[in-house]
């Protein structure tokens, strides 16, 4: 059971990396204006949406890893 979920930790772990790496992509696009305020799309929140899912989903996969070392 424990190989089991440090793989899917693994999976995980690159579902995240993917995840950021398109939104700092989007983020990097945005336009430079001078000032702070900036509109966030429907698509860019799509993203930041995803990657705050898969970072959840990353924390609850190593605490099960967790529990499961432990037992």
């Amino acid at each position: 059971m424990i190989d089991d979920v440090a793989a899917l930790v693994m999976v995980a772990r690159g579902v995240l990396q993917v995840a950021r790496d398109s939104l700092d992509a989007a983020v990097a696009a945005l336009p430079d204006g001078a000032s702070d305020d900036a509109m966030a799309t429907p698509a860019l929140l799509g993203l930041l949406l995803r990657v705050v899912h898969a970072r959840r989903h990353l924390d609850g996969l190593e605490l099960l890893l967790g529990q499961a070392r432990a037992n």
